[in-house]
């Protein structure tokens, strides 16, 4: 029988990966061994760039605290609410009834909270410092109570959750663009972010499988579900030219497949990934509908194409670049500004140039589209 991986402590660990001795990697508020399973993830003391933040609120006026969550909540309702998705019907629900679950869950209100301090620190770029620490204190606060209700999913609470698995998205979305993380001015730094809100996206398809008739039967119901659309238009240029482009990948990756089921797993699930980003660039959808349906996209990966992400495969990474594009294709909302070109930019950076015919596409488009 082989022997255990040797475990080396790591000064600060969670307490959960301590009890199953295995090395933590310290990322907070949750780190990736509880995020990947869902479980509960504390830490018997915060690093000290959060400790500021931590004693800054928790020691904090009260009256003051209150005052700095009333004015977050004004900014959500006045303007961050318009940004949550363009669909008119979204919207709505965004302005309505998710502020209406997050007053009955704190960990929703929390995440509407870092949502506007992030929001305006991209619109007004003033308080920076303050508005830092506040979208750190609450966004640290909502995650963990949201990780640990993963495995406590209700007919009370699955709503408020649904809501929290798509604002944690865009909150993790504006993290990147506006700098929050050193690690992601490297290539393999933004890529394991990304992948980081790819897993975070498979929480939103649990919280549906496990709950979808609690849901269906709520005010959020159109979250779940397509909406009508009325005469789409066809699919631009740039699009269709996108499509030609991973059509070509497509047929050059199924040319690496041999004997072995290691490589048949591989090409299978590369492919499967193709075949969903190929039905974004060549479905009719109306532009009210972009945003939701390239963000959304992930929910729907294999999960083989993640591990393979993960180990950086190359085949893996010029697929990641499409993706980018898309994301390139939302570069007007707030939360996302230049990441899509960054995807494109850093899987450029990593891979062998055998890869390059396959990337001409992807550059082009973050360069403005022909």
């Amino acid at each position: 029988m082989p022997s255990r991986k040797p475990y080396h402590k790591v000064r600060g660990g969670c307490v959960t990966c301590k009890e199953r001795k295995v090395r933590c990697d310290l990322e907070r508020p949750v780190c990736q061994n509880c995020c990947k399973v869902s479980r509960p993830c504390t830490y018997t003391k915060p690093p000290l760039g959060q400790q500021t933040a931590q004693a800054l609120f928790e020691h904090k006026d009260p009256w003051l605290r209150w005052v700095s969550e009333i004015e977050l909540m004004h900014y959500y309702t006045a303007y961050t609410y318009q940004t949550m998705s363009d669909n008119p019907v979204l919207v709505a629900l965004w302005k309505e009834a998710v502020p209406r679950h997050a007053f009955r869950h704190h960990f929703l209100l929390q995440g509407l909270l870092v949502v506007a301090a992030q929001h305006r620190l991209h619109d007004k770029g003033d308080n920076f410092t303050s508005l830092t620490d506040v979208a750190n204190f609450y966004h640290q606060e909502a995650l963990s109570t949201y990780i640990n209700l993963l495995n406590d999913i209700t007919e009370e609470n699955c709503h408020a959750l649904l809501a929290f698995s798509q604002v944690i998205v865009g909150i993790s979305y504006s993290r990147l663009s506006l700098g929050f993380y050193e690690e992601t001015t490297l290539p393999h730094g933004l890529i394991s972010r990304i992948v980081d809100i790819f897993d975070l996206l498979k929480g939103a398809l649990a919280i549906t499988n496990q709950a979808y008739e609690w849901l269906r039967a709520g005010d959020l119901e159109p979250m779940i579900r397509p909406i009508p659309q009325i005469q789409p238009p066809e699919p631009s240029a740039a699009r269709a030219s996108c499509a030609q482009a991973l059509s070509k990948l497509s047929d050059h990756i199924a040319g690496q497949i041999d004997s072995s089921v290691e490589s048949r797993v591989r090409v299978e699930s590369l492919l499967s990934a193709i075949e969903l980003l190929l039905s974004v660039f060549l479905e009719d959808f109306s532009p009210a509908d972009k945003l939701n349906k390239i963000v959304g996209l992930p929910v729907f990966l294999d999960i083989n194409y993640l591990t393979l992400l993960k180990a950086r495969d190359e085949a893996s990474l010029v697929v990641l670049a499409y993706y980018g594009v898309l994301l390139h294709y939302i570069h007007h909302v707030w939360s996302f500004g230049r990441i899509g070109a960054k995807v494109v930019q850093a899987v450029s950076s990593l891979v062998n140039h055998d890869w390059s015919p396959h990337l001409i596409r992807p550059q082009i488009e973050i360069c403005g589209g022909t």
